[in-house]
């Protein structure tokens, strides 16, 4: 994009913006991140998240676009880490048993019509695949044994992923600062400097929902989880709970002193409120969760916390060039860990960021036109 004189300036510190300042720092280049948020309490949607890599989860529920770069990102998150691991041995959890999905008898319509949007989606051709396995219930409780026996067959979807996401953005932060990278905190940019902006300088622009001033189209979904720990319920994988109304997930996040950890959610309102968890919502997500492991009766709720994902009208992810002086990025939704590693090799190829990503030849494509975007 510019030459290795190029001061970079990173407008937002969460998952994007960080693995952006790891990777432009780690070339050598002068990067300066800017974050409204002090360096104690993240802010960021992707410290609440879950941390899911998990396309054919998601498939039904998204654009086949997003699912392709679920795909991309799948294949990208290993190499990534590693070398994350290489500049700070430090190695971030990386689950890689799948994850399963399962409903409850009444629901059997919900487990139908996700084979089908499986398969119009062109992510699963049918039958068991090395991506796609129906499970029977026996085969359920063989590989889950902590669910509650009664729940229907569902599916393994064993080449899913899910990441320690808490200790990726610490560590991510880590590497970067290591690397040279400086961090500036209780630093809000309202908005980009874009033609004041020195010729040397490019602003890479990753605020989620703090560009709305910049970008009319994009809006704020409120999301909700918990945090739950439990010293009997021993689950290997994520599972997600389809319901009517929504779809539940419960995802281990380790043990610590014996008991295990998990992040249950999650609500999606479209809504700028950040105000704590309503009632209703943690009635809601807690009765599904005694629905899924009845042994989670007895497990202790550590917390309850809300964030703000932005989402464009279409759910799609967008790259805006900033008049020659950077890039917007935006519109990741809640798939941020889903699609980043993705988002990063778009830069790199079609923009020609100093990233050294790893690069497929038929990589697919974050939409990059203006509209409707801004």
């Amino acid at each position: 994009m510019k030459s290795h004189q190029t001061h970079w300036h990173i407008a937002g510190a969460g998952l994007l913006g960080s693995l952006l300042a790891w990777r432009l720092a780690r070339q050598g280049m002068p990067v300066s991140v800017y974050e409204q948020a002090s360096a104690e309490s993240s802010q960021a949607a992707a410290w609440t998240a879950a941390g899911m890599v998990a396309p054919w989860s998601e498939s039904p529920l998204c654009h086949p676009q997003v699912f392709q770069l679920g795909l991309q990102s799948l294949a990208l998150w290993p190499a990534l880490l590693e070398e994350l691991a290489q500049d700070t041995d430090i190695r971030v959890a990386y689950g890689q048993s799948g994850s399963v999905l399962v409903a409850h008898p009444a629901d059997k319509g919900e487990l139908l019509q996700f084979g089908r949007s499986l398969r119009q989606h062109g992510g699963w051709p049918g039958g068991r695949t090395d991506s796609v396995q129906p499970l029977q219930a026996g085969e359920l409780q063989a590989l889950e044994p902590a669910l509650n026996p009664q729940l229907l067959a569902g599916f393994w979807l064993p080449q899913e992923t899910h990441i320690d996401n808490r200790a990726l953005l610490v560590v991510l932060q880590q590497a970067a600062q290591k690397a040279g990278a400086v961090f500036h905190f209780n630093h809000p940019v309202a908005t980009l400097p874009v033609g004041q902006a020195r010729p040397q300088d490019i602003w890479l622009d990753c605020r989620g929902t703090g560009a709305r001033s910049d970008m009319p189209a994009l809006r704020a979904v409120r999301g909700e989880v918990l945090w739950l720990d439990s010293a009997e319920v021993n689950l290997s994988r994520p599972v997600r709970l389809l319901h009517p109304r929504y779809h539940l997930y419960l995802v281990p996040k380790g043990q610590v002193d014996g008991r295990y950890r998990y992040v249950l959610g999650a609500t999606e309102i479209d809504s700028d409120d950040r105000s704590p968890v309503s009632v209703r919502s943690a009635l809601e997500l807690l009765s599904a969760a005694y629905s899924l492991c009845p042994a989670l009766a007895e497990a202790r709720i550590l917390s309850f916390e809300v964030n703000c994902r932005p989402a464009l009208p279409d759910h799609q992810p967008c790259i805006v060039p900033l008049a020659g002086q950077g890039l917007r990025i935006n519109g990741l939704f809640r798939h941020g860990y889903l699609l980043a590693p993705a988002v990063l090799q778009q830069l790199q190829t079609e923009f020609d960021l100093p990233l050294q990503v790893p690069v497929s030849e038929a990589a697919p494509r974050c939409r990059t036109e203006a509209f409707p975007c801004v």
